[in-house]
């Protein structure tokens, strides 16, 4: 491509840029924002600043103005989201509902910023293989979580229990030696046994009992603190998930609505831009 050639292509696409937005074109500018991209091999957050001259009040404007028909298409596509103004997309409108993530209005997607959204769609595929056992399934994790060092002092202790039991030492006067010492001289005093000492297995073993006793009562204190936040969690995924068995045929095919939102979306605008009155 020439100079010549390049300003030409410069001067008519900014042109164009231009009358779709006298026109307030949502889907021409879209247009022109992914034609940049693709050509100038440009991230599509990237575009929107090269376009104006990296004007920030410029881009705060673009992107207030595609991003009200964003959400306006995403409430109706997906009609249990509840989007905010601010572009903040939750999940229903129950009681304790969660932040499902938050529109990237270029990039025509929800983004998942934080642990606790991306942590959604797999609990939804979780519930969906075994709905009636959901919770259960996470309380016994849970369990295994919190009594983790509680199960290993505990075997811990069996086995110095089991060491520290050993048979009584037997004294001198005692068996078949005693006897005849008896016989021969019965005058005589039989000594008296040595007293057993305690051995250090059994010391061993009151020391891990304690641990063990600790690390109980700490563990029953956690597993019935997170508890009650487990049931409400629980609750609230079967929620969700009731609201998108309500919509779609499975969680596989909301997945695959969220995957293709930006086509779903173009097509969309596209559609009215060819309404007469559009």
């Amino acid at each position: 491509m020439t100079i010549q050639s390049s300003l030409n292509y410069q001067q008519k696409f900014f042109g164009a840029f231009a009358e779709a937005w006298d026109a307030k074109s949502t889907y021409r500018l879209y247009k022109g924002i992914d034609a940049t991209a693709d050509n100038l091999r440009l991230a599509l957050s990237e575009t929107p600043g090269y376009i104006l001259a990296y004007d920030k009040a410029a881009q705060d404007e673009l992107h207030d103005f595609l991003q009200r028909d964003l959400i306006a298409f995403l409430r109706q596509h997906v009609p249990f989201f509840v989007v905010a103004d601010d572009g903040a997309v939750f999940f229903g409108d129950w009681y304790h509902r969660r932040q499902f993530g938050h529109i990237d209005v270029i990039a025509r997607t929800i983004t998942q910023a934080t642990a606790e959204e991306q942590a959604i769609l797999p609990q939804l595929h979780a519930f969906a293989e075994d709905p009636d056992h959901f919770l259960d399934h996470q309380l016994e994790d849970m369990r295994r979580a919190t009594y983790q060092e509680v199960d290993t002092l505990h075997n811990q202790l069996e086995a110095a229990t089991a060491e520290s039991v050993t048979e009584p030492t037997r004294s001198a006067g005692s068996g078949f030696r005693g006897l005849l010492k008896n016989f021969i001289d019965p005058d005589e005093q039989t000594p008296t046994s040595t007293p057993q000492r305690r051995s250090p297995a059994a010391g061993s073993a009151d020391k891990l009992r304690l641990r063990f006793d600790a690390a109980k009562a700490e563990a029953d204190q956690a597993f019935d603190a997170h508890k009650r936040e487990l049931q409400v969690a629980a609750a609230i995924t079967r929620y969700e998930y009731q609201a998108v068995m309500a919509t779609y045929s499975s969680v596989e095919q909301f997945e695959n609505i969220l995957t293709n939102l930006q086509a779903d979306f173009m097509r969309a605008l596209e559609l009215k831009e060819e309404q007469p009155d559009a």
